[in-house]
């Protein structure tokens, strides 16, 4: 259709060349007519000659008409233009207006072909290609308004013909009006069926307006006009159209059916390579959004290789699968120049690039960056848009979407009290938006409140659309794994993972279920050497490695400890060690572990221990514990031959992720008829966090009381202790979920002991900790510190280190 329709001049020429000898038989008008069928015969290029010779010797008016049309019969436009230059409009017959009108046209002179044409319809209102001439030449100059105007003229004159529908179908095509150009295809295929130029142009045209299925049966219906590489061409589009109306409608098995007939296209040997190429980009399209994000990432990095820049819309699904992949700085560079290159689409109102920039920045932890992002996208956005029809105003869900960010930006800089709050304010004047409580169900998990979590996602489930449910479910069934409500949640997450559709909530569900459930190996250890004798010996270190089974379906798990001590006192080394095998029961809401072991060295008796844990709440639990052969049991004592049991008893409180401290009771009871009664507590707190910094403090307190046993382990009569730490954390990101965290403490306290003055406590101390998530963990550090014993100061400088190790 982009082609101009020519139909003026087959008219045209047939009037000039049938011109009868009305007005007699001149010798010019032989001549001439001989010329004329000379022409017919072929030698148009001979007779084309003979009347510019003829014409120049007679100045006929006939000889002139038929070497026009001519002369536009062999597409010599210029030349025919220039026959008689000093001719004016109403010297030329109807005939040549229209021949010329049409030469001009073709020669991109659309001016003066407007005027011949016009010429013709002044001369005569009912002349058909006037009227035909003016509308195609209205349409090549842009003036569509005109153009229907006159395209109506000559519907009223010629009525209904091939012409007409031909004029109707370019201007339908210049307008981009794909119905209108529907209508006149289809009319042409009606008036002509074997019409093969025109059943291809309205193939083409089902498959540009998505119409596969109207497409497919033109070429079923007409099998010899396509070749199999139309009908390769077909499947794509069939393919593509599945995959954008998935992503449009958030149908990920329509997104799946159309990645399949790319496929089908791709195993074709007989595509051709263009075929080939675009509907490789299509596919990283397909895969990305269907969370394949590691095929969708590679088939693009050999895309690149091959072709070189990559399409916008491709380059935007890439940037989406090296987000979903924990690759956020590659992400950012991408979104961040199709931003530069296509700056309207960062706040596009369907698919904003700022969004996929947003999450990119938060996952790279660059929260300064992401905060300015969406401040200058706030500014641009006001609160309320106008519709499609530019007539009715609607809320702008880009405002709305920015509101919602900031939130989450909240909560995630390490303000979540703030975040709650806000989303609080919005939910007092939109109780009934749903997407509201799974943020705050969202909020509340991360803060460690899984019930609370889990009222927020049942208050969204009966808001929600019944195929957006499952964001919601997904947060219950974390929520209750979280807390520890393993029995029957299992179940339900393996089904999901198998039923639910691709979406990051299911992502997210899969990678916590994964992690929690996987072994780990984690190890601590810790020396120090003083000057004193502290509660061990002088000089000591003691090691724990402990490996954890995976967790089954009802959250349960096994495990195997090894602790040993060592410590050098009045020149004599002191050893102990412990094997321990153990299981941990999920008994939702309470936890029971047992354990059993042997010690050797210097304690060669079996141990065991129990332990219940329950958990009233998101805040407050409580656990009793005791232990035969306790392995704290001091060397000292072990040296004398003394082993000790210990019972204890605690009540631990979390108010939020803020703060938690605990209250406890213990009892030890050693072997020489010392009965060791202890209490104490603790908070922690934490005082300030924004970003990478964050500020911890924290106070402690106990009390015990001894009997009057001769020991030579550490055994006040009566003692007290209380301290305070302070400290402050710097975090340097690493990659996603990978960090560096420098730590630096100031700790001060007093410490009482009967029949000795109280003193002063003091502990200074730097630590460095590797979050490598989801795998490894490792710290270190070292203290400087003053402690008391029987009145005389000691000074330690104690160094640590642990890790943590999961399989996964």
């Amino acid at each position: 259709m982009q082609n101009r329709p020519s139909s003026l001049l087959p008219i045209c020429l047939l009037a000039c060349l049938t011109t009868s000898a009305a007005y007699g038989q001149t010798t010019t008008d032989a001549q001439r007519e001989a010329l004329v069928i000379q022409a017919r015969q072929g030698a148009l290029d001979t007779s084309i000659d003979g009347l510019k010779t003829l014409y120049h010797q007679t100045r006929d008016n006939r000889v002139r008409e038929d070497l026009v049309a001519l002369l536009v019969r062999a597409s010599r436009n210029q030349e025919a233009l220039a026959v008689c230059t000093w001719c004016q409009i109403e010297d030329y017959s109807d005939s040549e207006l229209a021949n010329l009108a049409g030469a001009a046209r073709s020669a991109g002179d659309f001016d003066q072909a407007l005027e011949m044409f016009r010429a013709l319809t002044y001369r005569d209102p009912s002349n058909a290609q006037g009227w035909l001439g003016q509308a195609l030449v209205h349409t090549d100059m842009g003036s569509y308004t005109l153009a229907q105007i006159a395209l109506e003229q000559y519907n009223q004159v010629a009525g209904t013909t091939t012409a007409g529908l031909e004029a109707k179908g370019y201007l339908a095509a210049r307008t981009t009006n794909a119905m209108q150009e529907l209508d006149a295809r289809q009319a042409l295929v009606t008036q002509d069926p074997s019409n093969t130029g025109e059943l291809q142009a309205l193939y083409r045209l089902a498959v540009g307006l998505g119409a596969s299925t109207a497409a497919r049966r033109i070429m079923q219906s007409n099998p010899d006009v396509f070749s199999e590489s139309d009908r390769l061409w077909l499947t794509y589009y069939e393919g593509v159209t599945d995959i954008r109306l998935g992503i449009h409608t958030d149908e990920p098995s329509r997104t799946a059916n159309g990645l399949e007939q790319l496929n089908v296209v791709l195993r074709n040997p007989d595509a051709p390579q263009e075929l080939i190429t675009v509907a490789e980009y299509d596919k990283v399209v397909a895969l990305a959004e269907l969370r394949r994000f590691s095929e969708a990432e590679a088939l693009a990095v050999r895309l690149e290789n091959q072709h070189g820049q990559l399409p916008s819309y491709v380059t935007r699904a890439r940037a989406h699968a090296l987000n979903g992949m924990g690759r956020p700085h590659e992400a950012i560079a991408l979104y961040e120049g199709l931003i530069r290159q296509f700056p309207e689409q960062a706040t596009n109102p369907d698919d904003p690039l700022n969004e996929g920039l947003f999450y990119s920045y938060t996952d790279a932890q660059r929260f300064r960056d992401a905060d300015k992002l969406l401040q200058t996208w706030r500014a641009s956005e006001p609160e309320q848009r106008l519709d499609f029809t530019r007539t009715v105003r609607i809320e702008n869900p880009n405002y709305q979407k920015v509101l919602l960010l900031e939130v989450l930006l909240e909560a995630w800089r390490g303000r979540p009290e703030e975040a709650t709050e806000q989303l609080e304010a919005y939910q007092a004047q939109a109780p009934a938006e749903p997407y509201l409580w799974v943020v705050k169900g969202d909020i509340e998990r991360d803060r460690g409140l899984p019930r609370k979590a889990e009222e927020s996602f049942l208050q969204a489930i009966p808001l929600l659309p019944p195929d957006r449910k499952e964001v919601a479910e997904h947060g219950i069934l974390l929520s209750r794994l979280q807390r520890g409500q393993w029995r029957g949640t299992t179940d339900e997450v393996a089904r999901e993972l198998v039923e639910a559709r691709p979406s990051a909530s299911r992502d997210d569900m899969a990678r916590e279920w994964r992690e929690m459930r996987a072994p780990q190996l984690s190890s601590t250890f810790e020396r120090s050497k003083g000057q004193g004798s502290g509660t061990q010996a002088s000089r000591e270190w003691r090691y724990e490695v402990l490996l954890e089974g995976p967790r089954n379906s009802s959250g349960s798990r096994p495990f195997a400890q090894r602790i040993g001590q060592y410590g050098e006192f009045e020149d004599e080394d002191l050893y102990a060690s412990y094997n321990i095998a153990g299981y941990e029961w999920n008994l939702y809401p309470a936890t029971v572990t047992l354990a059993a072991g042997h010690g050797s060295q210097l304690n060669e008796d079996f141990l065991a221990l129990a332990e219940l844990k329950y958990a009233h709440n998101d805040h407050v639990t409580t656990t009793l514990g005791v232990e035969m052969n306790t392995t704290d049991t001091p060397l000292r004592a072990l040296q004398d031959d003394v082993n000790a049991d210990r019972y204890r008893a605690e009540f631990a409180y979390r108010h939020d992720e803020r703060g938690a401290g605990a209250l406890g009771l213990m009892a030890t009871d050693f072997d020489d008829s010392n009965l060791r009664q202890s209490v104490y507590g603790y908070w922690n707190q934490t005082l300030y966090h924004l970003d990478r910094w964050q500020i911890n403090g924290g106070i402690q307190a106990s009390a015990s009381r001894n009997d009057d046993v001769e020991a030579s382990y550490f055994n006040p009569k009566q003692d007290a202790s209380l301290a305070g730490v302070l400290s402050v954390n710097y975090e340097i990101p690493l990659d996603y979920r990978q960090s560096f965290i420098q730590s630096f403490s100031l700790g001060s306290g007093r410490y009482w002991q009967e029949d000795f003055d109280s003193e002063n406590t003091w502990s200074i101390g730097y630590q460095h900790s590797w979050e490598l998530a989801p795998t490894v963990n490792f710290e270190y550090g070292i203290t400087r510190e003053r402690a008391v014993y029987d009145g005389v100061p000691e000074y330690d400088n104690v160094i640590s280190a642990g890790f943590v190790w999961r399989f996964l």
